[in-house]
């Protein structure tokens, strides 16, 4: 099956109020003609989406250097996992990884200290995206590192499913949930179109009009910079602080600055220029 343009996704159709059609409906009905059975905890976990509908952000699609790097480093923010539950009560969005198959999608809640996740797959069905898992996690302390307490329920949507890794994807989301709010980040938007037919007198005429924007999430986190070649810098004012502890603003003349080089964060922490804690 062709992967669909984000417009024609039904998942995003319906969490974006851009059709009519009431989807966790038409996904109990799928999955009753598909012979899943369908007991009340399943059913529960789909109906519960329709409270995520026209309050969800726009997709967000992970960059591969930061996942390649989350790989390497996620279980330092274990420790702040409280605090973001806390901190973004009531958010919705949905995520796309290069970790994830294609088509696959993880929306997201948080309420009360719990994140809940649907995993959506738009690749099983030719209409219809199917969600395959419904995952909430409540994090119990906060402990850095692999002694953190994660209670988990997991509660398959399809009988004889298997997904590998569903722990990885709650890892993936708090990590970002922290960098999106804590850390330099870039979230670069991308803009898409769609073509609509339109029937005029004795002809039918073919229209772009705007469609749904996602966005592209890097993090300075994790990106290492370096310009060997000099660029002007201009004129600017300056807070500079004084050892007394106050702050005079101060002009800084246009000047030439030969080239520079920033270590990513993460090489701070591991290098003891900063610290986690």
């Amino acid at each position: 099956m062709e992967s669909k343009s984000i417009n024609d996704i039904t998942l995003f159709r319906y969490l974006f109020n851009l059709d009519n059609r009431d989807l966790p409906q038409s996904i109990l009905i799928w999955c009753r003609n598909a012979g899943s059975v369908v007991e009340a905890d399943r059913e529960n976990a789909i109906k519960e989406l329709s409270h995520l509908r026209g309050n969800c952000r726009k997709l967000v699609i992970f960059s591969k250097s930061f996942i390649d790097t989350m790989d390497k480093s996620y279980m330092k923010f274990t420790q702040f996992h409280m605090d973001i539950l806390e901190e973004l009560d009531n958010e919705n969005g949905i995520v796309r990884s290069p970790y994830f198959v294609e088509g696959c999608y993880v929306v997201y809640s948080i309420k009360n200290g719990c994140l809940t996740l649907w995993v959506f797959h738009d690749k099983i069905d030719k209409f219809l995206s199917i969600p395959t898992y419904y995952i909430c996690a409540s994090p119990k302390d906060k402990i850095k590192g692999n002694g953190h307490q994660l209670d988990c329920m997991i509660v398959p949507l399809l009988d004889n499913c298997y997904e590998p890794n569903l722990r990885d994807y709650i890892d993936m989301v708090l990590d970002y949930l922290c960098l999106r709010q804590w850390a330099e980040v870039q979230l670069k938007q991308v803009s898409t179109t769609v073509k609509r037919d339109v029937k005029k007198v004795k002809k039918t005429l073919t229209i772009t009009e705007s469609g749904l924007d996602y966005f592209i999430f890097d993090s300075k986190w994790y990106t290492e910079l370096s310009n060997d070649e000099s660029f002007q810098v201009s004129g600017h004012f300056r807070l500079q602080p004084y050892g007394d502890g106050t702050k005079r603003l101060i002009w800084i003349n246009e000047f030439t600055k030969n080239g520079y080089h920033r270590k990513a964060t993460i090489d701070k922490v591991k290098d003891g220029d900063i610290s986690l804690t």
